[in-house]
């Protein structure tokens, strides 16, 4: 059984998250469990507010809607222990990325799914610039991003990116136990700045390496030369109808180069299917 963290401030982008993972699930037992934070408010000195209240009144508005989903979900899954997915709600106070982590710590989170703007608007500085940034760079879990009214598609196409790590292939393998049952056709893509720099022996025996060891009936191996990894990625992902990227987070200048401030910006922005990010484990 799957445990799988929502975070969600109850926008209909919260909204597409879960109903994301509820169709992700495809019939699976799954403990859901959906968590709000109500962050401390700075309020100017110069406004006749009391912070507290603002913070009160914003955890028993939160609370009320937690209840109403908790009901919601016990009306239309059933309460015994044989329910396929069981939700549980959470309401806290504090700094939102840090509480998402500490939670999916606590519950022990397989996964986490959160929504983020996507190509739709303002989401450079509003979502991935902060929350989305903060979350995917310090989970203790995978995280998918899904982007703001994007509708679930059966998992058939995916793009796994590569740095030749010899790690991939059971990234891959974590990646699509964790969708299941969806699993497809995966074509996994390395992207070099400068193709005739990269040892060709090596680079096919690792490519026939991932392509033996992969999860997936169909997989294949392509490299790319690209100055820009994001845009390479993207347009995989356009071109080959996929439904899925999923990356690896990593300390090696790969993740750096993808991840740093304007990459991540780039990447998350320009992608309008969701985007798997692996956890670090070195």
């Amino acid at each position: 059984m799957k445990n799988i963290l929502i975070p969600t401030d109850f926008s209909d982008n919260a909204s597409d998250a879960l109903g994301y993972a509820l169709s992700l699930l495809g019939g699976s037992k799954a403990n859901i469990h959906i968590v709000h934070v109500v962050p401390v408010h700075t309020v100017p000195g110069d406004v006749p507010v009391n912070t507290s209240e603002i913070v009160t009144t914003e955890l028993e508005e939160a609370r009320k809607a937690m209840e109403a989903i908790e009901n919601f979900s016990k009306v239309f899954y059933g309460e015994n222990e044989g329910a396929q997915v069981t939700v549980t709600t959470d309401v806290s106070v504090g700094g939102v990325a840090f509480n998402i982590k500490k939670m999916a710590e606590e519950i022990g989170a397989d996964l986490i799914i959160m929504g983020t703007q996507g190509v739709n608007h303002s989401f450079l500085e509003k979502v991935l610039g902060s929350i989305s940034t903060m979350t995917i760079s310090d989970a203790p879990c995978p995280v998918i991003l899904v982007p703001k009214g994007y509708e679930f598609k059966t998992i058939d196409n995916i793009i796994f990116a590569t740095n030749l790590n010899h790690a991939d292939p059971y990234e891959l393998w974590r990646a699509t136990e964790l969708i299941k049952p969806h699993i497809g056709r995966v074509r996994c893509v390395y992207v070099t700045k400068d193709e005739s720099k990269t040892d060709k022996e090596e680079l096919e025996e690792f490519a026939k390496y991932m392509v033996e060891h992969s999860p997936s009936v169909q997989t294949v191996f392509n490299v790319e030369e690209s100055d820009s990894v994001e845009k390479t990625l993207s347009e995989y992902a356009e071109n080959y109808d996929a439904e899925m990227v999923i990356m690896h987070r990593s300390k090696k200048s790969f993740w750096r180069s993808l991840f740093g401030t304007r990459h991540t910006k780039n990447m998350a922005s320009w992608l309008k299917i969701p985007l798997m990010v692996m956890e670090n484990k070195d």
